[in-house]
């Protein structure tokens, strides 16, 4: 019955996400921009609202929401025009209609289908949100939207301080769909990735198939994309001896480089050069790791923004200039890291058509501005925040370049492609073969200074940048090299610079059938949790509870499966990850001292724990773990038996009377909490 529930689900999501598309239709007149633009305007305009006013449970606007997309759809679908409808509005209709008919909205409706389902195939496969990457920490930015209350709201590892220290725009998008279809957070975290997922292919497609005219190249070029690797994707198996996904994609720097004789040779090449950790993480290795990560959206925003240059330089209208700079405050709130590629990217197109500077730098601007006071209330307390960082575009030091041969291999495709480009005798290649070469050169002589130092110094940036360089280049040279270029030598060598890195396919293929599914179809993602009794019976009681403040004893510091049983019963944590809050938070004095009192709460050895708890405003005391034994739990519930009422769920009689539950306040009351 849970897997019908899940195809329902999944049909909502495909109506509303086709009535988003048909709205969006009636501006942006053409229909790979109305499928990519929709979310970002829908999202962006539930976004400006929450900034002044929160709007909690969202199932009534998803109700109205499907049924607003139904009549569009069967709209979209007649072939008469109505007869009620007044005559200004019967051409409107018809170019409309000339535009998004199911019939024409078939091929991108297909690809966004496709994609969903291959990231679906993933996810239903292995559903676990947990420690074993960043899933936890980006799920507790879906839990501290999933609140409703007004933007910035309140952050749910770190009561009682507001969510404005970390760029979570398609966070908050994966809690909008979420509370509008009444799903448990885990199932949005995991449904919302998919649509991430599929959305990015079908923006990525929109770009090529705009620029492309015969099918099978637009659907080589595509598969490049959804799961070609790096230019080590291949190679990698003749210099390792067991490689995986991650093999391919750390390589600089973590590689053992231990199989005979390839891997010696460039072990020793390496040991030339100080060790740097480079890494890059494609976007199909996005797909297979699951975590709803930020750098997601920004190849979103780089398809995005290719979609509307083409079209702007076909018509020039003034709406798409504005897309294409809207992109760059949706970068900033989505995903900052990429701000300064996203601006590069749109000043040297901006300077390519400077002869139209007086009809394309004020809609630029138009655009820029609306998402930024769509947003402000947020963006001001976010870029407030972010000073404090300390972060800054600096210099690359001579002695923490990329080994010239490295990056050479692991760029492969994306230099070969600019090179090819560079001599394809087309002119927009020529140019777009320099950009790209040029913002290869950016990446390795320039990155953000943050925290990292040593050998980690650049991580970030190379993780962030280098993919969607590579990205990039494949969506604008792949059809020019592969499609328009009058030079057969170029395509066959751009072929299979496009289709080499998807021997990345073995490896994923490869972990898909051997990985461990017991957690197949439990899409809430907590079956790591739940299998265990205890857990089990806990979530399901604490679904009952209205929400609240939780504490559990700690684990350090992050990468652990902790600090998120509150968050999948839909209640906020007085304190998360301690290694991903002191992150985000600038390294707070007073970060390490509230792991420390937890430590010492649930040790015995706070002398009096009400006062501290009371003060704190936590609700809930939570007791379930291994070394919550009885022992313990005598001593704590005679300090907090004036204050807590204990609510004893399980008494375990074979371990010497272990006990699972958890302390509440007496006082608490309302709704229980979401589920």
């Amino acid at each position: 019955m849970q897997h019908l529930g899940l195809l329902f689900t999944l049909a909502l999501i495909l109506i509303n996400f086709w009535g988003v598309t048909l709205v969006t239709g009636l501006v942006w007149k053409n229909r790979w921009l109305a499928l990519a633009a929709g979310p970002w305007l829908a999202t962006t305009a539930f976004y400006a609202v929450e900034s002044y006013h929160g709007l909690g449970d969202l199932r009534g606007i998803g109700l109205l929401g499907t049924i607003t997309s139904l009549g569009l759809v069967i709209l979209s679908a007649m072939h008469r025009v109505p007869a009620w409808l007044p005559e200004r509005w019967t051409g409107r209709l018809a170019s409309w209609r000339a535009e998004f008919s199911p019939r024409l909205l078939l091929e991108p409706g297909l690809v966004f289908v496709l994609v969903t389902g291959y990231a679906l195939l993933w996810r239903f496969v292995y559903p676990n949100i947990d420690g074993s990457s960043e899933k936890l920490a980006d799920f507790s930015y879906i839990c501290s939207y999933y609140s409703g209350a007004t933007i910035p709201v309140p952050d749910a590892w770190l009561h009682p301080y507001l969510s404005t220290q970390y760029y979570s725009f398609q966070h908050y998008a994966a809690a909008l769909l979420g509370r509008a279809l009444g799903l448990p957070p885990g199932s949005a975290y995991n449904l919302g990735f998919c649509v991430l997922i599929g959305l990015g292919g079908a923006t990525f497609a929109g770009g090529v198939w705009l620029a492309c005219t015969r099918r099978w190249i637009r659907w080589a070029i595509l598969a490049g994309f959804v799961v070609g690797g790096s230019g080590l994707s291949g190679l990698v198996h003749l210099v390792d001896r067991n490689p995986s996904p991650w093999s391919s994609m750390r390589f600089i720097g973590s590689a053992p480089l231990d199989r005979e004789p390839l891997g010696s040779l460039l072990k020793a090449y390496q040991e030339k050069y100080p060790r740097m950790e480079l890494p890059g993480e494609p976007f199909s290795y996005s797909i297979y790791l699951g975590d709803y990560h930020a750098p997601l959206s920004s190849y979103l925003l780089v398809g995005l923004s290719v979609i509307a240059m083409l079209l702007w330089q076909r018509d020039q209208r003034r709406r798409y200039a504005a897309i294409v700079g809207a992109t760059l405050t949706w970068t900033l709130l989505a995903n900052t890291w990429s701000l300064p590629l996203q601006a590069i990217g749109v000043a040297a197109w901006a300077l390519r058509n400077h002869r139209d500077y007086r009809a394309l730098v004020p809609w630029l601007a138009v655009g820029a501005a609306s998402v930024w006071l769509a947003a402000w209330v947020y963006l001001s307390a976010f870029t407030s925040a972010a000073s404090g960082y300390g972060t800054a575009l600096r210099l690359v030091p001579w002695d923490e370049h990329t080994p010239p041969l490295l990056l050479l291999l692991f760029l492969l495709p994306t230099l070969g492609l600019a090179v090819l480009g560079w001599m394809s005798g087309e002119a927009e290649g020529r140019w777009l073969g320099k950009f790209w070469l040029l913002m290869v050169a950016f990446s390795e002589f320039v990155y953000v200074d943050d925290i990292y130092s040593g050998m980690y110094n650049r991580f970030n940036t190379s993780l962030k940048w280098w993919p969607l360089i590579a990205a990039g280049a494949l969506l604008t040279l792949g059809p020019i090299v592969l499609d328009r270029c009058g030079r057969r030598w170029v395509r066959s060598l751009g072929l299979v610079l496009c289709l080499y890195p998807c021997s990345f396919v073995y490896d994923l293929a490869l972990n898909w059938w051997g990985g461990n599914k017991e957690a197949m179809g439990k899409i809430e993602g907590h079956y790591f949790l739940t299998k265990e009794m205890f857990p089990r019976v806990l979530i399901n009681r604490l679904k009952q509870e209205p929400a609240g403040i939780v504490i559990e004893r700690p684990t350090k510091d992050a990468f652990t499966n902790s600090a998120c049983l509150p968050l999948f019963a839909g209640h906020g944590m007085w304190l998360g990850w301690l290694g991903h809050e002191q992150l985000w938070r600038g390294y707070r004095e007073d970060l390490p001292q509230r792991q420390q009192r937890l430590f010492d709460f649930y040790n015995g050895d706070m002398q009096d724990p009400l006062p501290w708890l009371q003060g704190q405003g936590i609700d809930y005391v939570l007791w379930y773990q291994e070394a919550d034994s009885t022992e313990l739990w005598r001593k704590l519930n005679e300090k907090l038996a004036p204050g807590y009422t204990w609510v004893e769920l399980f008494t375990h009689e074979f371990e010497n009377g272990r006990k699972l539950g958890y302390w509440k306040v007496p006082s608490r009351g309302g709704v229980p909490a979401i589920r």
